[in-house]
């Protein structure tokens, strides 16, 4: 599609949330409309074990059907987050959204030593935006354990530690991570190297199963002395290097993520609430994208 015909359908509907104050009042004033829709729309669709919601993925530039169905889902309510997988990108709601998030800000650089990171690399979502965005230094990696040292390679795939990164300070101009920060054991050491190693003006943009009626973050598990101690019972997610065991959830994130940010040598950072039907970007009436920003560097 040409760049002239999605400019008419214009951009994704979105709001910058800085509290839960902002986002209670957003809810009072547009979203129980888009619940009751989102109901309807759950109600007409129990018994069917697939479906699909037509829309457009601004991540491959085509009208496309969203492809759903009851997985990760209590039976009732779809889980609209993790599914709405595009027909032709095979990218879910939540990745196609960061995807196109992405496309819009880089695509267009003129900035041949444009460097970006990606805490993952052995992923459908790595692959894609390689494959759009290649005259960008793209770099992606994957946690393989404890046994490794960071930063080296192992079959091909870079091995990071997100509490101990081995890039230079001020090094990269943007950091995404897909649902990883619910993963490490240490969110402020986490954000505290991911900062260290933007440039000034530098972008850390990432989703995380994000708690939005909760002002604060919820520790699930802690690492002492090397031992996971469970502070609650334990959940994991899904891990692409590791789909049997999973990934341990160590944090249940609140609004104070954004507080966590900036104590950490960030200088700003909300939550990019996103909604829009066209698009395929259902689910909870708001989903959410967090973004923190580095200052800029002192001239001086």
């Amino acid at each position: 599609m040409d760049a002239d015909a999605l400019e008419e359908l214009g951009p994704v509907h979105t709001v910058p949330l800085r509290s839960r104050g902002e986002f209670v009042d957003y809810f009072e004033s547009r979203m129980r409309p888009r619940l009751a829709v989102e109901r309807l729309m759950a109600e007409s669709r129990i018994g069917d074990e697939r479906w699909s919601i037509p829309g457009f993925c601004r991540a491959c530039r085509i009208a496309s059907p969203f492809e759903m169905d009851w997985v990760s889902s209590d039976g009732t309510t779809p889980n609209f987050r993790e599914r709405m997988i595009c027909g032709r990108c095979g990218l879910n709601n939540r990745q196609r959204f960061m995807a196109s998030l992405l496309i819009d800000t880089f695509e267009e650089s003129r900035f041949d030593d444009t460097q970006l990171y990606m805490y993952e690399q052995e992923t459908a979502f790595f692959r894609f935006i390689k494959s759009r965005l290649p005259n960008i230094a793209l770099t992606g990696s994957e946690y393989l354990g404890i046994e490794y040292a960071p930063g080296q390679e192992i079959q091909g795939i870079r091995h990071e530690d997100a509490l101990q990164l081995t890039f230079e300070d001020s090094s990269l101009d943007a950091i995404i991570s897909n649902d990883v920060f619910e993963h490490v054991p240490d969110i402020d050491l986490a954000l505290a190297e991911a900062a260290r190693v933007l440039k000034g003006n530098g972008r850390l943009f990432f989703t995380i199963p994000f708690h939005s009626n909760s002002d604060h973050t919820k520790k699930r598990a802690r690492l002492v002395d090397g031992n996971i101690e469970m502070l609650l019972p334990p959940e994991y997610h899904g891990n692409p290097i590791d789909p049997v065991n999973g990934s341990l959830v160590f944090y249940d994130h609140g609004w104070d993520i954004l507080e966590r940010c900036c104590e950490n040598g960030f200088s700003d950072a909300y939550a990019l609430g996103y909604y829009d039907p066209l698009f395929g970007h259902l689910g909870g009436g708001l989903q959410f994208l967090l973004v923190a920003d580095r200052a800029p560097t002192s001239s001086v």
